[in-house]
């Protein structure tokens, strides 16, 4: 049985796509926004920006995952594990502790990691049945 060597190249393809991901969608987003009409419903643009977030939380592990050819959930859990961590590191400096925002951003912190890794897990096993066509 061969022994699999680490392929850095799948995660730094994923971190790329991830920087990337969220300066276009943050872009995209602020864009599309401003061309909406006052009287849109709500409920249906926040539909649209929550499928596109999950969306985009699942598209950096997917393509770390599609970058190699054996072994692509264990790419998509890596790339999951670095970007739910980033994220977490995000949402610490995006809100100042001193709003009283405090105590809701740190309860988020664990579900928003699980969630994470959920879409990642889910990621790669649509990269690794794609891989294997």
């Amino acid at each position: 049985m061969m022994k699999h060597e680490f392929q850095y190249s799948a995660i730094i393809i994923g971190l790329a796509v991830f920087v990337a991901v969220y300066a276009l969608g943050g872009m995209l987003v602020v864009f599309s926004l401003s061309l909406l009409p006052e009287n849109i419903n709500t409920e249906t643009a926040m539909l649209f920006l929550r499928v596109g977030g999950y969306l985009a939380l699942a598209f950096p592990p997917y393509v770390s995952a599609r970058a190699v050819d054996e072994n692509a959930m264990q790419y998509a859990l890596v790339m999951g594990v670095i970007e739910g961590l980033g994220l977490v590191v995000l949402m610490m400096n995006t809100f100042s502790f001193e709003s009283g925002l405090q105590t809701v951003v740190v309860s988020r912190m664990l579900p928003v990691f699980v969630g994470v890794m959920l879409l990642s897990f889910f990621a790669g096993v649509v990269a690794r049945r794609v891989n294997l066509k």
